[in-house]
């Protein structure tokens, strides 16, 4: 027995001096964690206000500077892992503001919003209220929000930063994020910030959704005012182009010059809509030719329907030079512009292009003229339709159009031209005794003579 109490006696000692050296172990795992946590809240200039003890089943340490907390932990399932979770208080509504990495997928329901810069945009799911979330995602937010992203897993939400990272990157990432914590926390007025960011943000499209949002939310505030009138001489047309509208009489200047110039076709054709019957129509003549040889297509395009609101002999011209000379698109815009006009003089020039060599262009000179076509349309209506047999839209369109001339027409006097009612659109001629007509019921369209009379 005594040999078995010794054994044990050895068996003690050596658990004993194992478990001291496995306590020592930990204790000096935790005090080298700790100082690593430590000198990276110090270059954080927070002040440590806790810190667990050696013996918590997690280590802790909390934090702060001004209004904002910050936690380092252990994290859960993340070996060698650490969650810093930065706590925002004193801007109202941040509760509500949800920053996710995509790909991320949201709750049902969930409205996303995006702040007007499109990397950004497509890296982050963003939710909460428009106003707060794009006033606080500056430039330099959405910097450091995205640096971040690319040393550890973060999130924003229910008023707080929460990060995972392994530690190592603890000391580069947390003063950025205390560095935001600071800017999300600082009480500074919403429309101040909006106005500063549609004023200097890098972004064109955040200056523009910051435009927005002053005249959505603060349409009679005297920043918002500024911040358009300042927008108008922005280095994006898109911006100008906003502003200018907005601005309506104001801004009409600005439209103009925006209307005239070659370095955004699109801002430049949406200019010259919203002038619309304010822009000259020699400044339009000007314009079309300008995008044309730049083959500005959406300017040219808005220039066109410019001429045919117009509706003069010189535009009627214009369009008809345009429709026969450019193919597809152009044309086809020509053609619609040419209907547009009013004015008998687009009628030869649209029977002319029921056989131009664009399928759409038919279809658009048809169209046209059933909004302003004569009875002298229809048989060239009926030859193109029958040219052109496999074209159902051709068809549909010129069987309407003829439909629209009998319409103009509702009755025809001895003599005069009228419509058959039947779905071919044929023609005939109110007759008396002895004159010819054209069958209206024949599909083929056959000369008929009405019966003779028998001789008295």
């Amino acid at each position: 027995m005594s040999g078995m109490w010794i054994l044990l006696a050895v068996i003690g000692s050596v658990m004993g001096v194992k478990g001291a050296f496995w306590m020592s172990g930990a204790l000096l795992r935790y005090r080298r964690r700790l100082g690593v946590w430590q000198l990276a809240a110090a270059s954080a200039r927070l002040e440590v206000e806790e810190v667990s003890s050696p013996s918590a089943r997690r280590l802790r340490l909390a934090a702060r500077e001004g209004p904002v907390a910050v936690r380092i932990e252990e994290a859960r399932g993340l070996d060698a892992g650490i969650q810093v979770v930065v706590a925002v208080s004193g801007m109202p509504g941040f509760s509500e503001v949800r920053i996710h990495h995509e790909p991320w997928e949201p709750p049902p329901g969930a409205q996303e919003i995006e702040v007007g810069d499109e990397p950004f945009d497509n890296m982050f799911y963003l939710e909460g209220p428009a106003r707060l979330v794009c006033a606080l995602l500056d430039a330099e937010a959405r910097g450091l929000l995205a640096s971040v992203t690319a040393e550890c897993r973060l999130e924003i939400v229910d008023g707080e930063l929460k990060a995972e990272m392994f530690e190592g990157h603890l000391p580069s990432v947390l003063p950025r994020l205390v560095t935001l914590g600071r800017r999300f926390a600082r009480p500074k007025e919403l429309i101040l910030r909006l106005a500063t960011n549609a004023r200097r943000d890098p972004a064109a499209g955040v200056r523009l959704q910051s435009l927005r949002l002053l005249v959505l939310e603060s349409p009679g505030n005297p920043r918002t005012a500024k911040a358009l009138h300042r927008a108008c001489s922005d280095a994006s047309p898109k911006v100008r182009l906003w502003a200018a509208r907005e601005l309506g009489a104001e801004g009409r200047d600005v439209l103009l010059q925006l209307a005239g110039s070659e370095e955004d076709d699109d801002s430049s054709a949406q200019a010259i809509s919203a002038l619309g019957p304010e822009l000259p129509f020699e400044t339009a003549r000007a314009i079309l030719l300008q995008a044309l040889r730049g083959r500005h297509v959406q300017t040219a395009r808005a220039c066109l329907e410019a001429l045919g609101r117009n509706g003069t002999a010189t535009a009627v011209e214009d369009l008809a030079k345009v429709m026969a000379r450019e193919k597809d698109e152009l044309a086809v815009a020509a053609a619609q512009a040419l209907g547009t006009t009013g004015n008998p003089a687009a009628e030869p020039p649209l029977i002319q292009a029921l056989r131009h060599e664009t399928a759409e262009v038919r279809v658009a000179a048809a169209n046209g003229l059933g909004r302003l076509g004569s009875v002298a349309a229809v048989l060239p209506l009926e030859e193109a339709a029958e040219s052109f047999s496999h074209g159902p839209d051709l068809v549909r369109a010129t069987r309407q159009a003829i439909a629209e001339i009998q319409s103009r027409l509702p009755g025809a006097s001895p003599g005069q031209l009228s419509l058959a009612g039947g779905e071919s659109g044929q023609l005939s001629l109110a007759t008396e005794s002895g004159e010819l007509s054209l069958a209206p019921a024949d599909p083929a369209g056959e000369l008929s003579l009405p019966p003779e009379e028998p001789e008295s």
